[in-house]
């Protein structure tokens, strides 16, 4: 992978940047045996299980399992791109930055993108000031309204915009061209000239995970017959399909304590009203519908979200719309509904942050919400309504791939629609083998529910010869016959770098896979770096069974292939060129 500098550069960063020393700077770390051990920083836990090879120059924790060298560690502690995590560890061990040489149009773009968040963070900071003017006194009122003290206005970063140019004169004064203004989507230009986007409403930063401000939302103050909110409009640095109001806060809360469960609800000031009540685990999707990609961002704080939208229609089809995309993303789905139509901005002031936990300590399991939903929809005492809804609720449990999850709801249904159960079982079975499912059906399709192919035998000799070459073991030696039946080209990779710092005197360590991999996002990749080994087998014998099942398992490939070619050719020579090579395999065979 091309860093964008030069390796040499990068390996001297990382010899004189020490893991252990770095991590040290950060956290408290522990030596037991070899390895170094400290609660992780990048989630909450009380036992640790973040664990620092220091011979192997690399981390992993057991409890989340985040792995990375030290660059990648400095880049996820301080929420630093690559260059900025290299720029820190460089002035760590006194050396100079080299001349950065990614592709140009990249350099170009994160320059501009650096532009963008600095205008972004002088804008924010400067509506922030706004605060203490007289002409703020309508956000005042607003905030004094809604009972937000200075501490909670602060971790907000809310401010307010006094007018139609103070903004843009301000980042101009600060350097900012026109088109960079422009660019952050903190102006647009009406008639030759630039103006406030946002001018005359209370404003709310959006922050990403890593507490970059990437854009706003104005709110009007007072009544109007346009739209409350105005949002930030699609820029180089802010989409709102993929920002998720209130995640840095979320990811600062899971480096103080557990997080069961996220709370999804609808607008910023339902996140910041329940932060203010002590709810520290609520985010907001920016008044856009819920994606795949706010799905598994949420994933990476918990397994289960709570959705909390509005009980009108349109809230209900986001509530249906969220559930589909949150199950597919195999997180676990509770709906709960706020009684007499109250927002939870409203319900957490009027009856406090008790009452607030009851309301979720009671939320349904989504089948149980969409089954009872679908029962206040229709009149079941009315024949023909009753069979819509066992039609609808079948619907749904057919998507689970459990019986026994399935006769759970089944139950349900039948103490509803008092319909005997094993008709609903057969009605199931019915719609199970003879419905086609709709392009728009819900289909659930959990990872964790997805066919898992076991590994081969093949697969797991190549998975334990890469890895016990890669960390030096005794018995581990390069046979080059093997390396033509190493099928992934990633652990030939592997393969040809172990070779290579052999043949030049050197020792491989297993920190150079973060240099040459995204490990974290390569399966394969990550299974080498952090592949346990057996204690007390007999590894040697191991090893060498597993070279065989390499030779045997790629010859036998071999053959399979020549085979399927020689069925699709008719020219006869061409069948005894294969033929003979077919033969060639099965005396190689026959000898192993």
């Amino acid at each position: 992978m091309d860093k964008g500098f030069d390796a040499a550069w990068l390996e001297k960063l990382k010899t004189n940047s020490d893991i252990v020393t770095i991590a040290s700077k950060y956290i408290t770390l522990t030596k037991k045996g070899k390895t170094w051990w400290a609660c992780c920083p990048f989630h909450f836990e009380k036992t640790p299980s973040f664990a620092i090879n220091e011979i192997e120059q690399y981390y992993h924790c057991f409890g989340c399992g985040a792995s990375g060298d030290v660059i990648n560690f400095v880049q996820k502690h301080e929420s630093l791109d690559f260059y900025d995590a290299c720029k820190r560890l460089a002035e760590y061990a006194g050396m100079e930055m080299p001349e950065f040489h990614s592709d140009e149009n990249l350099v170009k773009n994160k320059k501009k993108r650096e532009r963008i968040f600095q205008a972004l963070v002088d804008a924010a900071r400067f509506y922030y000031s706004n605060l203490k003017l007289p002409e703020s006194k309508p956000a005042l009122e607003y905030l004094q309204s809604r009972r937000l003290d200075t501490n909670v206005i602060k971790e907000f970063g809310l401010g307010y915009s006094t007018g139609w140019t103070e903004v843009v004169s301000y980042l101009k004064s600060k350097g900012y061209t026109e088109e960079e203004i422009l660019d952050a989507g903190i102006a647009d230009k009406r008639d030759g000239k630039l103006n406030d986007f946002y001018g005359k409403r209370l404003i709310f930063p959006i922050f990403n995970l890593y507490g970059n401000v990437v854009g706003f939302s104005g709110r009007v103050l007072g009544k109007t017959d346009f739209a409350k909110y105005k949002n930030t409009a699609q820029t180089l640095v802010f989409d709102k399909s993929k920002c998720i109001y209130g995640i840095h806060q979320l990811k600062k809360t899971k480096q103080q304590t557990a997080i069961n469960e996220i709370v999804l609800v609808e607008g910023q000031m339902d996140v910041i009203s329940l932060y203010k009540a002590g709810i520290k685990n609520a985010v907001a999707c920016m008044g856009t519908a819920l994606t795949m990609h706010h799905a598994k961002d949420l994933k990476k704080f918990t397994d289960k979200v709570v959705l909390c939208f509005d009980g009108d229609s349109a809230g209900k089809k986001a509530t249906l719309r969220s559930i589909e995309i949150l199950v597919n993303a195999g997180l676990a789905v509770y709906i709960v509904t706020i009684p007499n139509g109250h927002d939870p901005d409203e319900y957490v002031n009027a009856f406090g942050k008790e009452s607030w936990e009851k309301l979720i300590a009671n939320s349904l399991y989504w089948v149980e919400f969409l089954i009872r939903d679908f029962a206040r929809t229709y009149n079941i005492d009315k024949p023909e309504e009753k069979s819509k809804f066992i039609s609808d609720s079948l619907n749904v449990v057919r998507k689970l791939t459990t019986q026994s999850e399935q006769e759970i709801y089944l139950k349900m249904i039948q103490e509803i629609s008092n319909v005997n159960i094993s008709v609903l079982r057969g009605d199931l079975n019915n719609v199970a083998q003879t419905e086609t499912p709709k392009q728009d059906d819900f289909v659930v399709n959990k990872p964790n529910m997805q066919v898992s192919l076991k590994e081969t035998a093949y697969v797991k000799a190549v998975k334990f010869v890469i890895s016990a070459l890669l960390y030096k073991k005794d018995y581990a030696t390069i046979n080059l016959e093997i390396k033509d039946y190493i099928l992934n080209p990633d652990y030939i990779k592997i393969f040809e770098y172990i070779k290579e710092e052999k043949d030049a005197g050197r020792t491989p360590i297993v920190s150079k896979l973060f240099d040459m991999f995204d490990v974290e996002g390569t399966k394969d990749i990550y299974d080498i770096v952090n592949f346990e080994f057996i204690e007390g087998e007999d590894n040697e014998k191991y090893y060498a069974d597993c070279e065989a099942i390499i030779l045997k398992s790629g010859l036998s490939m071999q053959k399979d292939k020549l085979l399927s070619e020689m069925a699709k050719t008719k020219d006869s020579e061409e069948r005894a060129r294969i033929m003979k090579q077919i033969q060639e395999i099965i005396m190689k065979e026959k000898k192993k």
